[in-house]
């Protein structure tokens, strides 16, 4: 009998564009909760080459972490879009945007310590230098040149 193989999943559609010093990653993907690792994988990555800080990187990291995951679980769209960006000179903040096709506001909770979610935009209005919602795309930003 042959061995059973399993194909690969397939990569995510991305571009990346990079003019001048502004440096900006696009993703499209289906919602599905493995793609949260795989983005804030390539995300620090991204950063890390840029020669962004590790502080700045890792919060980068967590922020991505949450927002993709709020757009997995509470988006209604067929494919998620992800990006990020930043200045390569340091000049402005990272951005982080994410477009998960549904037009509901979001609340930032405050969960009680038994509480097992509620607490990712709780980490994102704690962490961000700026976030908020417009139409579809949930987004926020971290300063280049200190933690948030």
């Amino acid at each position: 009998m042959p061995p059973t193989t399993r194909s690969a999943t397939p990569a995510p559609p991305t571009a990346v564009d990079i003019q001048d010093d502004a440096v900006r990653l696009d993703i499209s993907f289906r919602p599905h909760t493995r793609r949260v690792a795989h983005l804030r994988h390539i995300a620090g990555a991204l950063l890390a080459e840029g020669g962004i800080g590790q502080d700045v990187v890792e919060t980068v990291q967590l922020l991505v972490s949450e927002i993709v995951t709020n757009a997995v679980v509470h988006g209604c769209a067929d494919r998620v879009r992800f990006s990020v960006s930043y200045d390569r000179s340091g000049r402005d903040d990272v951005l982080i945007e994410v477009d998960d096709g549904h037009p509901a506001r979001i609340k930032v909770r405050s969960p009680g310590s038994d509480d097992e979610t509620g607490r990712g935009m709780f980490l994102v209005d704690a962490l961000a230098r700026a976030w908020g919602r417009h139409g579809t795309r949930t987004w926020c930003t971290v300063a280049t040149g200190e933690a948030p």
